[in-house]
């Protein structure tokens, strides 16, 4: 074989393996499964979202409450079909302390007013009290930061534990469309009200 020879077969194997290569990268039952990060544009209501680069994903079931938005982690297999695993996290997971409004504070019992964050979901924990006397009724213990308000709503409210200055122990707590947590009893006004349990979606 001539050295002309030698130098076309040379190409021509290079040429063959540059194309294996690209097919390799592009064609999921050659390269096998993969993952990537994507951008949530549309949430649809057959179980699927489409991300900000036009490809249509259906969602495992743990991923709950998508939005438009999500960052999530989504999985090609080898024979091409997309699926959704679920956001990244945007915290590190754990209880974050809220702060109170002027002139409360713990009472010196149970957990310090504080949140935790799963995706979309927002739980609250902590009891509250005046720093002196009692809660006036329909007074503003805490401003929620507008990360954690909920979602698509006006006012909400739960029933709440309170001291047992009254019978039964609850009052009204609600928060407002501005993230204000007041609370409500028009007599025996509490000395301390408690946060734990309450939950909602962003």
């Amino acid at each position: 074989m001539t050295t002309s020879a030698h130098t076309d077969a040379r190409r021509l194997a290079d040429a063959l393996s540059g194309a294996a290569v690209a097919a390799g990268e592009t064609t999921p039952a050659v390269r096998g499964a993969d993952w990537r990060l994507a951008e949530v544009d549309t949430v649809n209501a057959d179980g699927t979202i489409e991300t900000t680069d036009g490809i249509i994903v259906r969602r495992m079931e743990s991923y709950v409450l998508p939005a438009a938005g999500d960052v999530i982690v989504i999985s090609q297999s080898s024979s091409g079909n997309w699926i959704a695993l679920g956001r990244t996290a945007t915290n590190s997971g754990g209880w974050t302390a809220l702060t109170l409004a002027a002139g409360y504070t713990n009472p010196g019992h149970g957990y310090t007013a504080s949140y935790l964050r799963e995706g979309r979901r927002i739980w609250l924990r902590g009891r509250i009290g005046p720093t002196s006397g009692t809660i006036a009724d329909g007074d503003t213990i805490l401003t929620l930061p507008a990360a954690i308000r909920p979602a698509d709503s006006p006012t909400v409210s739960w029933a709440v534990t309170r001291d047992a200055s009254a019978m039964p122990a609850v009052c009204r707590l609600e928060i407002t469309t501005a993230g204000a947590v007041r609370t409500f009893q028009t007599t025996a006004l509490p000395s301390w009200v408690a946060l734990d349990g309450i939950s909602y979606t962003i």
